[in-house]
């Protein structure tokens, strides 16, 4: 005799788990929250000495932030949707808090972005000059030799000691550029002195042309080695450690409210941060939990909330109760 199955009923969800928030981005967000209230966020930052900011921005990796923020906002706007009247009252947090955190993470994000494509920039416009540095270098030391060579073609070996001694080494720019010009002028004196010297200098192809290419030489790997590389960066990262601070006195705000509601109705969820988890932390005392020394995840056991020249003479999940609140920062 075949049994009817009754289908069992989905079991209730329970007002403590966590409501499923999709991922987001911070430009979705900023579409759906609008603007943030320009005179809201100056009442906002009004008592903050700017450099609390930077303290609190140096203690955090801008990219945690940038990464957390378009979930934490989600799922605060999430938790909030799920309460009622009376518990939304418990959660005193205003409105335009929510929009000014996406508006500051916004920001922050345009920001990094910046810093980190002027410093590329200055990278490889160093590593360009580097390249520049050894191939005049290389080129250089080709030229002294060449002429050392034809020097002693033409003068011959016993009238080299003192060549060899001018010239010195290659082992850094300015030597190079000293030797280089050393040998000039002695082809220069030697050319002068005597007739019959200045014509075998110029036999051997090492007269006044070569004594002009050695100079010019000197320049080129002088004024190589000279030219630094401006920072030129459009955001210092001062002012990247003072969004920084902007960012998390907000979250702060935030995380205080939801914290303070839940203490009073343990319904109440709280929105949890990943990365930047570790710096918003319930604190005891005057002890605070210091970063992680591997880049800003939380810390284990926690929520997850060409060749070259010689230089010798030639020759985790979304939300998470909380039970004791967060002194604050920065308001």
């Amino acid at each position: 005799m075949a049994t009817s199955k009754t289908k069992k009923p989905a079991p209730a969800t329970s007002p403590a788990e966590a409501p499923v928030v999709s991922t987001t981005t911070l430009d979705a967000l900023a579409r759906e929250l609008g603007p943030a209230d320009g005179a809201f966020a100056a009442r906002t930052y009004a008592g903050i000495p700017e450099e609390d900011l930077v303290a609190e921005g140096t203690r955090i990796d801008s990219q945690s932030l940038i990464d957390d923020v378009p979930q934490f906002v989600a799922s605060a706007r999430r938790i909030l949707g799920s309460l009622s009247g009376a518990q939304r009252g418990k959660v005193r947090m205003p409105e335009a808090l929510l929009p000014l955190l996406v508006a500051e993470a916004g920001r922050l994000q345009a920001m990094k972005r910046s810093h980190d494509a002027a410093a590329t920039e200055v990278a490889g416009a160093r590593a360009a000059l580097e390249v520049q540095g050894r191939s005049a270098m290389r080129d250089g030391i080709a030229e002294r030799d060449l002429c050392y060579d034809g020097l002693r073609n033409a003068l011959g070996p016993r009238r080299m000691a003192r060549v060899d001694a001018i010239v010195g080494r290659a082992d850094s720019p300015e030597n190079l550029a000293r030797g280089l010009e050393a040998l000039a002028a002695f082809i220069d004196e030697t050319r002068r002195a005597d007739p019959q010297d200045a014509q075998l200098l110029e036999d051997y192809d090492v007269g006044a042309e070569c004594a002009a290419a050695l100079r010019t030489m000197a320049q080129r790997v002088r004024g190589t080695a000279s030219i630094q590389v401006a920072a030129g960066r459009r955001v210092t990262q001062r002012a990247l450690d003072l969004q920084d601070g902007r960012v998390a006195v907000v979250i702060e705000k935030i995380l205080r409210a939801f914290r303070a509601a839940r203490r009073v109705d343990g319904t109440i969820l709280v929105p949890e941060l990943n990365k930047a988890a570790w710096m918003f932390e319930t604190r005891s005392g005057n002890s605070a939990k210091k970063a992680p020394s591997g880049g800003g995840e939380a810390p284990s056991g926690t929520a997850p909330s060409g060749t070259a020249p010689s230089d010798s003479a030639p020759g985790g999940s979304a939300l998470t109760p909380e039970a004791t609140p967060s002194p604050g920062v920065g308001g």
